[in-house]
């Protein structure tokens, strides 16, 4: 049968993850930045935030909840970066 939505939750999340394979996804999302994963993402949670921003696509929504500020920044960058 057909699937209308998946919503597909990641592994590591971000430019390394394998759910980065899908092209065109309706939405991104990044959910609550923290200490996990840092010998692959980073050890300062810019440095994770600027990883887990990997996961945006081009011309697609993506959202956040609220991250610190200096991550927020970061987030922003990219997105803008990417379009």
């Amino acid at each position: 049968q057909g699937v209308d939505v998946v919503v597909l939750e990641v592994g590591i999340g971000g430019r390394l993850d394998a759910t980065n394979i899908i092209p065109q996804p309706a939405v991104t999302g990044i959910t609550n930045l923290g200490f996990d994963h840092m010998e692959m993402l980073g050890d300062t949670l810019p440095k994770i935030a600027r990883e887990k921003a990997g996961i945006m696509k081009a011309r697609r929504p993506a959202f956040t909840v609220q991250q610190p500020e200096d991550c927020m920044g970061v987030l922003r960058e990219v997105a803008g970066a990417v379009g």
